[in-house]
């Protein structure tokens, strides 16, 4: 007769372990989700950064063209047309 009382109490039990494994599961998928947030944002923050200073790398250049362009102006005269 022990055997039917024995099979009955890890019957009982069943809903919270499988509740307690639900949990932990949730609980750990979760974790996965937040470190995956964190490691795009900071992909995110790395990708702005570095457009950032590509931005401030092509003004640099721009400026530079510019200044040289104008300093060919003044040193080569402008070609008057050749009159027939």
């Amino acid at each position: 007769m022990t055997t039917p009382a024995a099979g009955r109490a890890w019957k009982e039990w069943l809903p919270v372990v499988s509740f307690a494994v639900m949990l932990i599961g949730a609980i750990l998928a979760g974790g996965g989700y937040i470190a995956q947030l964190q490691d795009n944002t900071r992909r995110i923050a790395a990708l702005e950064s570095k457009t950032d200073s590509r931005d401030d790398k092509l003004n640099t250049i721009s400026d530079r063209t510019a200044r040289i362009e104008a300093k060919l102006e003044v040193l080569v005269p402008t070609q008057r047309p050749v009159q027939p």
